[in-house]
């Protein structure tokens, strides 16, 4: 093999290892497509806060839709709900709720008579909140039901064809405690996975847990700043940016917050900031991780590896048969070279 057929071997080499870098390194991309489901019954709002004191009586207005094709006759009622048993912050509707009239929304709420709607039509009502004087100071959380059921079948026993409810947050005035703590804030390689601080690729959740130690619900809100080795901004995430509640005496998770991008490389940090309550108080933290797509690395550290010694082997071969075509040469001059004469 000559030089000139040396060199284009090699050059050969290198343009194949470097296709097969550009094939590793090119990500798929993937969609997902989402579908709404029609409600039965529509009531807005889907939710109602109010600030209120002892003895006064406070109205909201609701609006109740009929979205079915038949005429609908309904019906309403209150329950009372507490704490989630876990951290989605779902509300745990308490049907038996034994709660006395100073925390239990369901003797405020002023009896709603029934009312039957054609269908596609909508109607206002008008509720009635009245707060008695001993009630307790923070929090009182329930949800008024609307049931609705076709009025020729509202003595057959057949049961309810739609219902849906309305969720009553009321901070009742007196001894309020706003009290919320960082219950743990990680990293995580998938929503609802465990915590990790070292990773292969993105994307990276985030993942919020916070703890309500008050007498109130509050509603935590702001943002995870990611920042990469050298101190520059990556992304600056929102948290609980649907401004959920987190229910006294309970752990809500939240687990929304996802970096997307896949190709990282080396050690970041990110920093939490929250902000919750009447006064501004403020949750901060930090952590650190790690990305480090190893399994890339060491592919391509294989292939150097193998692209070396392959050279080695070449230049080796290569410098064998130089030495001996030299080895050859010289001999054959000093096969025709003439004898000297004594």
């Amino acid at each position: 093999m000559n030089r000139n057929g040396l060199l284009r071997h090699i050059f050969g080499l290198i343009a194949a290892v470097t296709l097969l870098g550009v094939i590793m390194f090119v990500p798929a991309n993937a969609q997902v497509s989402t579908a709404n489901a029609d409600q039965g019954i529509t009531v807005s709002p889907p939710s109602v806060e109010l600030n209120a004191a002892k003895g006064n009586t406070y109205s909201i207005n609701i609006n109740v839709l009929n979205p079915t094709a038949s005429d609908l006759g309904y019906t309403s009622s209150v329950d009372d709900f507490g704490a989630p048993t876990d951290e989605s912050g779902s509300a745990r509707i308490l049907k038996d709720s034994k709660l006395p009239d100073s925390a239990s929304i369901k003797s405020w709420v002023t009896e709603i008579p029934q009312f039957t709607l054609k269908s596609h039509k909508s109607k206002n009502i008008t509720i009635q909140i009245t707060i008695p004087d001993n009630a307790e100071p923070g929090g009182h959380y329930g949800v008024i039901n609307f049931s609705g059921v076709a009025p020729e079948m509202e003595n057959t026993g057949v049961a309810l064809t739609a219902s849906a409810g309305v969720l009553t947050l009321i901070r009742v005035d007196g001894t309020i405690t706003e009290k919320a703590d960082l219950a743990s804030f990680y990293t995580s390689k998938t929503q609802k996975g465990g915590q990790s601080s070292f990773f292969e690729n993105g994307p990276i959740w985030f993942v919020t847990r916070i703890e309500n130690e008050g007498n109130i619900h509050v509603k935590p809100i702001g943002n995870v700043e990611i920042r990469d080795m050298f101190g520059g901004l990556v992304a600056n995430l929102p948290v609980n940016e649907d401004k959920s509640n987190v229910l006294p005496s309970s752990i809500r998770r939240f687990d929304e917050v996802k970096l997307n991008k896949e190709w990282l490389f080396g050690r970041y940090t990110a920093n939490l900031t929250l902000g919750y309550g009447t006064t501004g108080q403020a949750i901060t933290n930090t952590i650190t991780f790690w990305v480090i797509p190893y399994k890339i690395i060491l592919t391509l550290l294989l292939i150097l590896a193998t692209v070396i010694y392959i050279l080695s082997r070449m230049i080796k071969v290569y410098n064998r048969r130089i030495i001996e075509r030299a080895l050859n040469e010289s001999s054959s001059k000093n096969k025709h070279k003439p004898a000297k004469k004594d």
